[in-house]
């Protein structure tokens, strides 16, 4: 059936950006396996932030978090930072400061910054814990956030985390591949 499509990954509900489907089913084994693996994907995110303390505090540019992350014991859809030898899952996410590729200024305001994020691993919701750990968390995250945006019937309420970038290798081909996918915030 040509009209069938593969899920290959998941965005968070609110999350904006590159999602990936397959058209078979071949493709998709071979798609979700380099997902796995990790080392043949490549993803980027944007994220907005009101204060980020390695930059505002530290003047830190770029980073690297590693906070072991597990399935909350208290809140169902929640996940939390638990130490390695309490459960939690290695957990690295690679930070930096957004360059805006046609000004090459930096992309922090008194309206917060812009993060670009390199998950290395691929946690639930690891990138909006991180975020809240290390600062004030994603604009628009209710779940984690200590910024989220305000109900307005005039403005959308989306959370500003989006998927900027995907790179991998075709499945059949081994053509490198980037999707890319203009902020909509």
């Amino acid at each position: 059936d040509k009209s069938k499509m593969y899920v290959v990954h998941r965005l968070d509900c609110q999350t904006s950006g590159v999602l990936l489907f397959a058209r078979n089913p071949e493709s998709a084994s071979k798609l979700c396996k380099a997902w796995r693996e990790r080392d043949v994907v490549q993803k980027v995110y944007l994220a907005h932030v009101m204060r980020w303390p390695p930059y505002n505090d530290q003047k830190l540019e770029e980073d690297t978090i590693e906070l072991p992350l597990a399935a909350s014991r208290t809140e169902r859809i929640k996940w939390e930072v638990r130490e390695l030898d309490d459960g939690g899952k290695s957990s690295i996410t690679k930070w930096k400061i957004y360059k805006d590729a046609d000004s090459g200024e930096d992309n922090t305001t008194k309206e917060g910054a812009i993060l670009e994020l390199h998950p290395i691993t691929g946690r639930t919701h690891q990138l909006r814990i991180h975020c809240a750990e290390i600062g004030s968390g994603i604009v628009g995250d209710s779940l984690y956030g200590d910024s989220p945006v305000p109900w307005d019937a005039g403005k959308p309420t989306i959370l500003r985390l989006h998927a900027q970038m995907l790179s991998l290798r075709h499945p059949r081909s081994g053509e490198e591949l980037t999707f890319k996918a203009p902020r909509i915030w």
